[in-house]
């Protein structure tokens, strides 16, 4: 696994077995009192909610969560370049 972004109460990650799919992606998780959400967004052709993988956030939390998408969509796939080619990747917060 592979954290890529860490903002505000939301952390994006790559699973090393995601490499295998053709289409990009991230998953996003929140952690609160043990208690874990997690979903996925593809990133290609456009940014999407996977409806099979929506976890247990609110609508208005997958609207906020493709909000941070949009906006840091380019550092995303930047930090997706790195973990696809084996290099390390450093978590970044903001």
């Amino acid at each position: 696994m592979g954290k890529l972004l860490i903002i505000y109460k939301y952390v994006f990650l790559i699973y090393s077995i995601d490499i295998a799919e053709l289409r990009r992606h991230i998953h996003v998780t929140f952690n609160v009192a043990g208690y874990k959400k997690s979903c996925k967004f593809w990133l290609e052709p456009e940014i999407e909610i996977d409806h099979n993988k929506k976890g247990n956030f609110t609508a208005i939390e997958l609207k906020e969560i493709e909000k941070i998408i949009q906006e840091n969509k380019e550092l995303i796939l930047q930090q997706l370049d790195l973990f696809y080619s084996g290099k390390p990747v450093k978590a970044i917060r903001k």
